[in-house]
């Protein structure tokens, strides 16, 4: 056990962690990241086709269990089909006179375009691939450079970093949707749905949660799900420095979480998000999320 520094979108954080060995595996379709030989992630990279639209319209990251058995979050089909591990869209992108729909993936879809740079090694990995959001006809709207870094965590955590660089490719694009329809977001595996009553949050102080699943003063929601019979605790996290400020949290009980806003998209100004989520198989209470986020902030 050692206290190592991990750079990682921008941020520096300090985590206590166990040292692992971080590779990457090419699979059809996918790109694994293994940590001494065990999945951690994978994200799916499969070229659209169209005959296959569902499986292939957008790319997203799956986060796996803690023996690397099968992923924890959900992939095609199931309730809500366009529901996809690590994701980001908006309802309501509008391009022109022209309105995509970049979260249920109507008359769009994303499509890996190359891997920019992928490096494993001791103690974190990262990948950075080119992402292009297009009409069906293939056009360009939208280009994205996607980042993530993985690391060891404190306490037996894995700590993932989201980047999402969006580039206008037509003018300003406006990002809108709504509460459950918008931002960057996760969903936790399918079998879920069955058991609802099992799923808990936890909130930081001075976070009210509202109507329709919607929470309010939140820079970060833990959300803690059973999948498989074993417990596991995620916490999404937006740093303090967001772009427009505070978002709103969205926890929908069979486990579709995370940060919607709603920013402008101008050509020539790339926007930079960045969030991080924590996964824990062992208990986290209201404290310990909060000290994990002062973490990453500082």
């Amino acid at each position: 056990m050692r206290i190592v520094a991990v750079v990682g979108l921008g941020i520096l954080f300090a985590v206590a962690a166990c040292a692992v060995e971080f590779t990457f595996e090419e699979q059809p379709g996918a790109l694994v990241l293994l940590g001494d030989g065990t999945p951690w992630l994978s994200t799916h990279t499969a070229p659209f086709d169209l005959a296959h639209r569902e499986e292939t319209y957008k790319v997203y990251t799956d986060v796996y269990d803690f023996v690397g058995s099968a992923p924890i979050t959900k992939g095609p089909g199931g309730k809500y089909t366009h529901h996809r591990g690590l994701f980001i869209g908006w309802r309501d992108t509008r391009v022109g006179d022209q309105h995509y729909d970049t979260w249920h993936m109507k008359e769009c879809y994303q499509q890996h375009e190359a891997w920019l740079e992928t490096k494993g090694g001791a103690d974190q990995a990262s990948q950075c691939e080119k992402v292009r959001w297009c009409t069906l006809e293939g056009e360009s709207f939208i280009e994205e450079v996607r980042t993530i870094v993985a690391a060891p965590g404190k306490n037996g955590t894995r700590v993932i970093d989201f980047g999402s660089t969006l580039t206008s490719r037509s003018g300003t694009i406006p990002l809108r949707g709504d509460l459950q329809h918008a931002g960057m977001q996760i969903r936790v595996a399918n079998e879920v749905v069955d058991h609802q009553d099992t799923t808990q949050y936890i909130l930081p102080d001075g976070a009210e949660e509202r109507a329709g699943d919607e929470v309010v003063g939140a820079w970060w929601v833990c959300g803690s799900v059973v999948v498989r019979e074993k417990r596991y605790w995620i916490i999404h996290m937006t740093p303090r420095d967001h772009l427009i400020g505070q978002p709103v949290y969205s926890i929908r009980r069979y486990e579709r979480f995370g940060a919607f806003f709603e920013p402008d998209l101008e050509e020539g100004k790339p926007l930079a998000l960045a969030f991080r989520v924590v996964v824990s198989e062992e208990e986290l209470n209201k404290e310990m999320c909060a000290a994990l986020y002062e973490d990453y902030v500082r």
